[in-house]
Formats: C-alpha cells, sequence, structure tokens
C-alpha cells in the first residue's frame, strides 16, 4: 500500500521527489531507445504516419516540437554511443544530452577530430551528475 503524499515526512518526501525524478528520466532514456526502433524498424503504414514524430503526437500528450525533438535525439544518439551510454543510465538529462549532441553533429570547422572526442568527453564529464 502506498503511502498518502501528505502523510510522508520532510526526509520521505526529498527521498521519494529524487527517486521518482530518476526513474522518469530512465524513462524518457527508454522512451529515445524505443522510438530509435521504431524508426528503423516500423514502416510507414504500420505507423499510419509519414514518421515516429506524428506517431508519438497522435498517441500520447506530447506536442509536435518535444515528439520532434525526442526523434531527433533517437537518430542522434546512435552516432554517439557515449552520450547515449550517459543517458540510458540516467546520469546526464536530456536536455544536456540535446546540447551535446548538437555540437557533436555540428562542431566548428577548425577542429580537429581528436579535439572534437576531447570536447565531447569533456562536455559529457561536465554534464553527468547531481552537480551539472
Amino acid at each position: 500500500m502506498t503511502t498518502e503524499i501528505w502523510q510522508l515526512s520532510e526526509d520521505q518526501l526529498l527521498a521519494d521527489a529524487a527517486a521518482v525524478s530518476h526513474q522518469i528520466q530512465l524513462l524518457e532514456a527508454r522512451r529515445i531507445a524505443l522510438v530509435a526502433e521504431i524508426d528503423t524498424r516500423v514502416t510507414r503504414e504500420k505507423l499510419g504516419f509519414p514518421g515516429p514524430a506524428g506517431w508519438l503526437t497522435s498517441t500520447t500528450l506530447l506536442s509536435p516540437g518535444k515528439a520532434n525533438k525526442i526523434l531527433a535525439l533517437a537518430r542522434g544518439l546512435k552516432n554517439f554511443p557515449d552520450i547515449a551510454d550517459a543517458v540510458n543510465t540516467g546520469v546526464m538529462s536530456i536536455d544536456h544530452a540535446a546540447l551535446i549532441l548538437a555540437f557533436a553533429e555540428t562542431p566548428p570547422d577548425d577542429l580537429p577530430p581528436e579535439g572534437r572526442d576531447m570536447a565531447r568527453a569533456a562536455l559529457i564529464t561536465a554534464a553527468t551528475g547531481p552537480e551539472a
């Protein structure tokens, strides 16, 4: 039986809010991974839409903008397993992942490849954990 929220102590409120937030982060990562699979495996005919973002919008309460962001992350994280791992383990927020992915997909032209990898690793380190 679940204790009513109003019956929780202050310590329980804080612990439960943190635990629920972590679970939401993990569920968001799972949704992104599922959308990535839908994007590669499910046909337009089966979806009933031109792509996963339209289907996601129609079957959930997500806005088209949020659904498109999820699809962009799903597509982009395939190319950057280091960012995906941080998201999938729940140590990096989806918002941080989107920012790092934007840098990784369009790095400065004058940054050499080894510098790109180093910069991405530094950004991942800076964006992981509660201190991020």
